[in-house]
């Protein structure tokens, strides 16, 4: 497995004092200890997640996570600004690169406005791109603000696919437990890598981790079985279920894809089944991504239609992205290099890049956290 980079990198960095001051204050990353002080920020900021949900985020997400803040200019000063760094293997296109996703993105109330956060951000994006890591993704709240510091939304994320097909009339159902989670992964990855370009790989404490975090939502892991055979998997969260409220379905992965309407008929099955008189809800994450490494991206990419361009590339905030390059991709591999300005026929920014570069490439991020 390829790393692009890794915790022990970052925490060296916060060992070697990388803190940057300046009158809004002090960008710096956590050690460990330190992590759980951030809680307070978090119930402000995500007043929606239950103390089970944040009890479960703190245990699990900080375990390996990087959390980068900005506090007051003395030392002890309370958190004005923080971004949670929860490292994922994301396989792009067969290569596995640990890749951070960007949550609990949060600036205290009377913090707001001030500019803090996009420097929070700037000095993140910058050591990504020193790091080598070819991107990060987010979920927005606020796709406008995001646009504005160079993300954009992957154009072919995809999360239910719809195709014609029939769930077998023998199909078993059982509930996961942490003993099928080594199962679960291998059935996962072998259905993600012949669909999706970009995609979360899993192991088994991927699932382990999952199983706790649906307990935290009062859900359940699903496993579908034929004959013996594992045929599919369903992850759900409840909320207000027991009170005729919503079931919400976190991920449906089958061998054998089905329409949308057998789909809810299926989980509604799977809910009555349990007790739940509840209604499958099914919602789909649309991800945004920022490309922090131009140079380290390119490689891993591939497109089924041949992608050449000559383009001056545009990037406010991460300087090595800045120039001139051709850029050529196709079914077995991408190419990136440095051109003299007056080869290049185009000029575009960094966001409209990253539609360009990701335009035939089928993504599935389908995580909250």
């Amino acid at each position: 497995m390829c790393r692009a980079a890794g915790k022990e990198t970052l925490k060296s960095r916060y060992m070697q004092g990388n803190i940057k001051e300046n009158l809004q204050g002090r960008i710096r990353y956590l050690d460990a200890g330190e992590k759980p002080e951030t809680r307070a920020l978090y119930e402000t900021a995500f007043p929606e997640d239950s103390r089970e949900f944040t009890d479960y985020y703190y245990q699990w997400k900080t375990k390996d996570n990087e959390i980068i803040v900005m506090e007051g200019a003395c030392r002890g000063s309370t958190f004005h600004v923080m971004i949670h760094l929860n490292p994922y293997n994301i396989c792009i296109y067969g290569k596995t690169v640990e890749i951070p996703y960007l949550v609990a993105v949060a600036t205290a109330r009377e913090q707001r406005r001030k500019g803090k956060m996009g420097a929070v951000m700037r000095h993140a994006l910058s050591d990504m791109e020193r790091e080598g890591i070819p991107f990060t993704f987010l979920l927005p709240a606020d796709p406008a603000y995001y646009k504005g510091q160079g993300f954009e939304f992957f154009p072919c994320q995809q999360s239910f696919v719809i195709q014609k097909g029939s769930i077998a009339a023998n199909t078993d159902c059982q509930i996961a437990t942490a003993q099928d989670a080594a199962q679960m992964a291998s059935f996962a990855n072998r259905i993600l890598e012949r669909q999706y370009g970009v995609y979360i790989r899993r192991d088994a404490y991927y699932y382990r981790r999952a199983l706790e975090e649906l307990k935290a939502e009062h859900g359940n892991a699903v496993l579908l079985r034929n004959h013996g055979e594992l045929c599919g998997i369903l992850l759900y969260g409840l909320d207000g279920a027991e009170y005729g409220g919503t079931a919400e379905v976190k991920e449906l992965l089958l061998e054998k894809k089905i329409s949308q309407e057998e789909t809810a008929r299926f989980c509604q099955k799977i809910l009555e089944s349990q007790g739940i008189m509840a209604e499958p809800k099914f919602t789909v994450p649309r991800m945004m991504v920022r490309i922090t490494s131009l140079l380290t991206l390119v490689p891993y990419l591939k497109s089924r239609k041949p992608v050449s361009l000559t383009v001056k590339v545009k990037d406010s905030i991460i300087e090595k992205n800045n120039g001139c390059f051709q850029i050529d991709i196709d079914e077995m591999r991408g190419s990136i290099e440095r051109i003299a300005p007056t080869g290049a026929e185009h000029e575009m920014d960094i966001t409209e890049l990253t539609k360009e570069l990701f335009a035939d490439t089928a993504v599935y991020l389908n995580e909250w956290v």
